[in-house]
């Protein structure tokens, strides 16, 4: 995240300098990067190369940064949330007219920290003529799991969530505590707590962290998990082992903050006891895409909807 990070604010740096010597005065531009996590920071959802293992401890804990300073923000906290919401609503009806590839992961974490087994799908996001989004395979393929059956976890299920869980007409189901700020790069950023007045039952809710960029006040990155009331009944089996989840965002053609990629530690229940599994998705090549005729009667199922 770190090398998307500073090329940007040093992009916006630049930029910001061009307008000031045209028109004396520049406004601020979104710089694009996402926020660091307070661990080893994961790849970038535009590198290339596979990203190396840094498998959490079993009973790991993430919280809040040393650095994080709980001093009073400028401005009223109650502003940043409407601020970054009101965001939140741009770049979710945006979203919508972008296509881009997907690629998900599911990786077998050994008790040594070693890569084993893993399960992989490519596809691609495409724009239909009907107004709708439709996802389409590409690829896939697997490697055995060594210490639990691959099939453990369906990948599209665990993909699913939500990508802008913080729009204006979800904000009445929500607290927000302001927690401080906290460098991350060369950026700063708002913290804040956010957790559901009550639970749902049939609609699932964000509970974590959010990290706002102090320029944008928008949302740069997200780090919790999507709760219902119906999570507490023992009757119903969780879908996928994965809860809780580390989503990156990054600036895309300068204007609109997008999420492309995010991460999850899950356990699946072996004969020996538990095996670590990792949920690794990156979205690329995002881009403004024409509408495509529907396909035959073989239509994919559409892609992941925005809404809780």
């Amino acid at each position: 995240m770190s090398n998307i990070l500073l090329r940007t604010v040093r992009g916006r740096r630049r930029r910001c300098a061009a307008l000031a010597a045209a028109f004396a005065w520049a406004l601020p531009i979104a710089a694009q990067g996402s926020a660091g996590p307070q661990t080893a920071a994961p790849p970038t959802a535009q590198s290339s190369k596979e990203d190396p293992l840094t498998p959490l401890p079993p009973q790991a804990v993430h919280t809040i940064s040393r650095e994080a300073h709980a001093d009073p923000a400028p401005i009223p906290p109650q502003k940043i949330v409407e601020s970054f919401a009101a965001r939140t609503d741009e770049y979710s009806r945006a979203h919508q007219m972008y296509g881009f590839k997907r690629s998900v992961r599911v990786q077998e974490v050994l008790a040594d920290g070693e890569k084993g087994g893993e399960v992989r799908e490519d596809s691609e996001v495409y724009l239909a003529d009907n107004g709708r989004r439709y996802e389409r395979s590409t690829h896939q393929s697997s490697q055995p799991f060594l210490n639990s059956k691959s099939d453990a976890v369906d990948l599209r299920t665990a993909a699913q969530i939500q990508l802008f869980p913080l729009t204006t007409a979800q904000l009445k189901y929500y607290d927000f505590i302001y927690k401080g700020t906290q460098p991350l790069d060369e950026l700063r950023t708002y913290i804040f707590q956010v957790k559901p007045k009550r639970l749902l039952d049939h609609a699932r809710l964000f509970s974590g962290l959010v990290y706002v960029d102090d320029r944008d006040l928008a949302v740069v990155k997200l780090y919790g998990r999507w709760m219902s009331q119906e999570d507490f009944d023992e009757d119903t089996a969780p879908a996928t082992p994965f809860s809780m989840y580390e989503i990156y965002f990054e600036n895309v053609d300068g204007k609109y903050w997008f999420p492309t990629y995010y991460r999850a530690d899950g356990y699946v229940k072996t004969k020996a006891g538990e095996d670590q599994v990792r949920l690794i998705v990156k979205m690329t090549d995002l881009k403004v895409v024409a509408p495509v005729p529907l396909p035959g009667r073989e239509a994919p199922a559409p892609a992941p909807s925005q809404k809780p």
